[in-house]
């Protein structure tokens, strides 16, 4: 946290000391500023104000959110009971506009989603995002967080957007049962679960009697193993969700905004 020279407080992301002597740590840093520089603003994205070096380190200046990620709040047991539905409806938003404007996240999880003291969301971390794919392809492997990470990414498949929309899932399923889809005694045997294609996890309904059997089966869409059987695009996903929680679905239409090279 730092403030601007019109006293307004924002956020410093730093490249650690550490990841200037790594081979991928800059390398991702940069890559993470690209997409926020060309990426065109939005209510449920976090805010990129500027970038620079101090002492040769790469920084960027970011939106100052007072709040906590959503993996603090589970981890506290915080409840959003009166604004979960908002809070499910702009996590979307804010995946769906990314993807709108070309590019997929692959690294969605409760990490990267900020929550600010008065329930709104903002998606950050695009350091391993890629340009939207007219196909499938293989990326390079890249740290992540394996439970919310789409079966054909964990195996090093061709992956394409759907990865994105499969992690919505998977963080949406956790936001509202406080549990992860697959279940299992050790974190090696929840992974294969989550690569067996025969394993049945339990609908989030089931855990939670509160939420509606429609949200439920969303969700369990969203989780499904092979990527035809999801949504086809976030888009589709995003405007079913907005009905069934009752909220009108309305795009924000931006026009391209130059970016200097």
């Amino acid at each position: 946290m730092a403030t601007d020279e019109f006293e307004n407080v924002v956020a410093v992301r730093k490249l650690r000391s550490s990841g200037l002597t790594s081979s991928s740590a800059p390398k991702l840093f940069k890559a993470g500023l690209k997409v926020h520089q060309k990426l065109s603003p939005h209510p449920n994205i976090i805010r990129f104000i500027n970038h620079g070096k101090a002492d040769k380190t790469p920084y960027m200046v970011l939106q100052y959110v007072q709040g906590a990620d959503l993996k603090a709040v589970l981890s506290r047991g915080l409840e959003l009971v009166d604004n979960v539905a908002d809070v499910l409806i702009q996590m979307a938003d804010g995946l769906n506009h990314l993807h709108d404007r070309g590019w997929i996240h692959l690294d969605y999880k409760p990490e990267n989603i900020m929550i600010s003291l008065n329930g709104h969301v903002s998606l950050l971390d695009f350091d391993t995002a890629q340009s939207f794919p007219r196909k499938p392809k293989k990326y390079p492997k890249v740290s992540g967080t394996p439970a919310y990470m789409a079966p054909e990414q964990l195996m090093g498949k061709e992956t394409d957007h759907r990865a994105d929309i499969y992690s919505w899932g998977a963080t949406a399923y956790e936001l509202l049962t406080k549990l992860r889809p697959f279940g299992g005694r050790t974190p090696d045997e929840s992974r294969r679960n989550q690569l067996n294609e025969k394993y049945s996890f339990k609908p989030a309904h089931l855990h939670n009697p509160q939420v509606p059997v429609g949200l439920s089966q969303l969700i369990h869409q969203c989780l499904a193993y092979q990527p035809k059987d999801r949504f086809p695009n976030m888009t589709i996903m995003n405007a079913k969700l907005h009905t069934l929680l009752g909220v009108q679905y309305q795009p924000i239409i931006q026009s391209p905004t130059a970016v200097a090279s």
